[in-house]
């Protein structure tokens, strides 16, 4: 079961999501003041996170915090490392507290070009499907 039950100082509980595995978040609600920052520097880009959220996402584990209840949720522009606690185990459609742990310009899609000293792209070599290919090629030339 992804969700474990906390108990906070209040007399309500709620439920905190833990997981070794992605999760897909459906789309829950989650109001502005529910979201609770490490830092400050934090706070512009919590619009981002609440859409991610509200839409509905997918929660990747973070593997380097090794507690199973840190999840990166990739919002357009950053991802977000986030703790996350539910109302209800079963539907996770109401999100009652999101603490923000920390926010990292998204990398997702870029491609990564490394030049050597000649100005050409460096290359791991030819892939094995690549030289078939080209001798595939060749032949049809002749």
């Amino acid at each position: 079961m992804p969700i474990v039950k906390k108990r906070n100082q209040q007399t309500e509980s709620r439920l905190l999501l833990e997981s070794d595995e992605p999760l897909e978040l459906p789309p829950a609600e989650v109001e502005d003041r529910a979201v609770i920052v490490q830092f400050e520097k934090f706070k512009p880009y919590i619009a981002e996170l609440l859409e991610a959220l509200r839409a509905g996402t997918v929660a990747e584990t973070v593997p380097v915090m090794m507690d199973g209840s840190t999840f990166a949720v990739h919002g357009r522009t950053r991802t977000f490392w986030v703790k996350l606690w539910h109302a209800a185990a079963s539907e996770r459609t109401r999100i009652e507290r999101v603490q923000v742990i920390s926010c990292l310009p998204s990398t997702r899609g870029l491609s990564i070009i490394v030049e050597t000293g000649e100005g050409q792209a460096e290359d791991d070599g030819p892939d094995e499907d690549q030289d078939g290919d080209e001798a595939q090629q060749e032949e049809r030339a002749d």
